[in-house]
């Protein structure tokens, strides 16, 4: 897929997204706000449904109650005035009184009718009769919508405790238009009166033994209100409000089908949708046309980029705008000018790269094997360069029954000290044979080639030493080197107070003066005795955190060195790995260059 694609893409996708996941988010939020707002409303409708159908009851029992009253137990029926206050009431269309036997059963006492035919019919329906008696022997106050009248419902309730063996109910044909009315169910919402128990008493129709057990387990909590979300038998999710009644064991139950309230939401949808297809197709437009000039330039500038892969380094791109794509057009112009110039200079590095390996595999040459014996003397060193080339040289040779140690370190390091070292070297090799050459009179032949070499711009220091083997005496000569330490056997642990230097002579750098004359010291070396000797590039290592090797740490990793019960190789190389580890890879600052001579004991030569 080309960039325009991409871009055009990219440029259609966000705003997609983004509007979805908007349009989602305002959607649900709409809609909890609209499902808390029908609760709100359906709650009211039961609690105000609730409060009619406990009037609406009170009243009725209290009229009632006052013509039960009046029954006249002596002679078994109802009084004149109970019957003229029957008679009265118009909403009063029949009254039966029951009172319970020992034996379990109910005797009617007394019955009131009016002539109507649906009064009749209620006062004779032996089935309707007992199942509101037992309803009001349990709540002590039943209604039930009978369906005998507009607006007629049965109504029956208890006097007395049904403990009481000689308890009475009471059941009643009364007009109550109000509720039955509010009850019916052609409004939005659908409600209905029922018992904890899930018996029906008025509104709705006959419910499934499915929402009878869902509704029951709603009005079995402690509350005397509240509101669900519940899925009916008809698969419908409803928002059912319930309140209490309070008289008897009855609650209002409202319910509303949840699509129904949410009408309301599907069409602020259907309009969303249709406000972002026309936004949406107005990005698109937009960005055909952002893409097309953004992404031109940007061919022109990936076809001048393969130009550059195919090593034309001349070619150039013009820049149309003031923009960014301007700016990257002016910088590649300004990249290939510097490409341009950057391979020129690569080619003549990679010249002097080879020229740098060459002269480091020459220098390689002008280094003695790392480690070496002439009878009890043992030799081990180390070199190792800052850079490619080094200014480091050291040596060992051997004439007649002497043998010669040679280190210096030049000014500086790189190819212009690999110079000198090449230098040094070669006036070593003269010096080696030339007869009787002691190390003074030597450095004094190698500070003048020094001078000639480099004209006193590039100096030395340096250490020459000779061992005779057959006295083991050890003569040495010092051109401002660091001194190098005798570690004296002393058939104990050695300590600092067993690190001599050597300095007791010391003259200028090799090159610093044109003639200068060396002087020479002499001492003791012995059976067990080492000498180490090194440059002052060991001093300046670092660690990762820039913490320098120094003086101190240098002189104890030398102590535990020696003092190490093995030979002349194995202390260098426990040397070597202590410096290492502090190291840990850090880049070296100076050139490192050590040596250690060991004239090995009688018993270690036996060994």
């Amino acid at each position: 897929m080309s960039l325009r694609y991409k871009l055009l893409l990219l440029l259609t996708a966000l705003p997609v997204a983004s509007l979805a996941v908007y349009l989602v988010m305002a959607t649900d939020l709409f809609q909890q706000d609209k499902v808390a707002y029908v609760f709100d409303s359906s709650a009211a409708v039961s609690r105000s449904l609730a409060t009619e159908m406990r009037i609406e009851l009170q009243g009725a029992y209290s009229s009632l109650r006052t013509i039960v009253e009046n029954y006249d137990f002596d002679k078994h029926e109802f009084s004149q005035f109970g019957q003229d206050l029957f008679n009265k009431n118009l909403k009063a269309h029949a009254v039966l009184l029951f009172r319970h036997e020992t034996s379990g059963s109910y005797t009617k006492l007394g019955v009131l009718v009016k002539p109507e035919d649906s009064a009749k019919t209620f006062a004779t329906d032996e089935g309707t009769l007992q199942h509101l008696r037992e309803q009001a022997v349990q709540n002590t106050l039943a209604v039930h919508d009978n369906n005998l009248g507009a607006g007629v419902i049965s109504l029956s309730f208890r006097l007395g405790e049904k403990e009481e063996p000689d308890h009475m109910v009471v059941m009643a044909l009364y007009q109550a238009e109000d509720i039955v009315n509010a009850l019916d169910g052609t409004g939005l919402y659908s409600s209905l009166a029922m018992t904890r128990s899930g018996s029906l008493s008025m509104g709705g129709t006959e419910l499934s033994p499915k929402d009878t057990a869902l509704l029951q387990g709603l009005l079995n909590s402690k509350s005397n209100e509240g509101t669900a979300e519940s899925k009916m038998a008809d698969g419908k999710i409803y928002l059912i409000s319930y309140a209490s009644v309070g008289l008897g064991d009855m609650t209002v139950v409202s319910r509303l089908d949840k699509a129904k309230a949410l009408k309301a939401v599907e069409v602020l949808v259907a309009k969303s949708l249709l406000f972002f297809v026309a936004l949406i197709a107005m990005t698109l437009i937009i960005s055909v046309f952002a893409s097309i000039q953004l992404t031109s330039a940007l061919r022109e500038l990936f076809e001048a980029t393969k130009k550059i892969t195919q090593g034309d380094f001349k070619v150039r791109v013009k820049a149309r705008s003031n923009d960014e794509v301007g700016g990257l057009a002016e910088s590649f112009n300004t990249m290939a000018g510097e490409v341009a110039r950057l391979m020129t200079e690569t080619a003549e590095k990679a010249r002097m790269e080879g020229e740098l390996a060459t002269v480091r595999t020459v220098q390689e040459t002008l280094f003695p094997a790392a480690k070496v014996k002439f009878g009890p003397l043992r030799i081990m060193g180390h070199f190792e360069p800052a850079s490619e080339c080094g200014g480091d040289w050291w040596s060992y040779s051997r004439v007649s029954d002497k043998i010669y140690l040679w280190i210096g370190d030049a000014t500086g390091h790189g190819a212009p000290a690999a110079l000198i070292t090449s230098a040094a070297r070669s006036a070593a090799a003269v010096i080696e044979d030339l007869p009787d050459m002691t190390p003074g009179a030597a450095l004094r032949i190698m500070n003048r080639a020094i001078h000639q070499t480099s004209k006193g711009s590039i100096m030395m220091t340096f250490f020459l030493a000779s061992i005779d083997l057959a006295n083991g005496s050890f003569t040495y000569a010092c051109a401002s080197h660091d001194p190098p330490y005798l570690l004296k056997r002393t058939g104990q642990k050695l300590t600092r107070k067993d690190l001599l230097p050597l300095n007791e002579v010391n003259g200028p750098r090799l090159g610093d003066q044109k003639d200068f004359k060396y002087e020479e010291c002499t001492v003791e070396f012995e059976r067990g005795d080492q000498i180490f000797l090194y440059t002052d590039g060991i001093l300046d290592i670092e660690s990762p955190d820039g913490k320098k090797w120094g003086e101190r740490i240098f002189l104890k990793t030398l102590l535990d060195s020696a003092n190490l019960n093995e030979n002349v190789d194995s202390k260098v190389e426990h040397l070597l790995k202590t410096l290492n580890g502090f190291r840990a890879g850090t880049h070296l600052i100076d050139d490192v260059t050590m040596v250690m001579c060991e004239w090995e004991a009688e018993n270690r030569m036996a060994a």
